[in-house]
């Protein structure tokens, strides 16, 4: 097989990987005035969050819609403690065409109480498909 052939070969076995190995994401924990906040990473696929009311929490992680999947919360959020915010994606700096990026969830904490926030990558028309990856946080919110 020749160099060319091996070079398409590794690029479409990275570009059709629904996640982007070895990154499990992370969070950034701000307060109502903005700012710099505290940022947690994932461990293990679960983070806990001890916040305020009227935090934001957001969740960076890594996505690449080219390939169908992208991060849906996988039960119902607990309203009167957090609600999502925005939901954003910010594309790979590299300039390739079909590379990840990273999906960004924001979170407002609406009152205390605490809650989990399970996330699953997978693609939203695939029914009684598992995702291929998931993350929970779980949230502890104080007035």
């Amino acid at each position: 097989m020749s160099n060319a052939a091996w070079i398409v070969v590794v690029c479409c076995l990275i570009l059709c990987n629904p996640v982007i190995a070895g990154e499990d994401g992370f969070m950034e924990v701000k307060g109502s005035g903005g700012g710099a906040g505290t940022v947690i990473s994932f461990t293990d696929g679960m983070s806990e969050v001890n916040t305020k009311v009227d935090y934001v929490v957001v969740a960076t992680l890594p996505s690449n819609p080219t390939t169908g999947y992208r991060w849906e919360l996988m039960q119902p959020l607990a309203e009167g403690i957090v609600g999502l915010a925005r939901r954003t994606y910010q594309p790979s700096r590299t300039g390739l065409v079909g590379a990840g990026g990273q999906e960004i969830l924001t979170f407002r904490t609406a009152g205390p109480g605490e809650t989990e926030l399970v996330l699953g990558y997978l693609r939203p028309w695939e029914r009684g498909v598992p995702p291929v990856s998931s993350r929970t946080i779980r949230l502890k919110v104080t007035p």
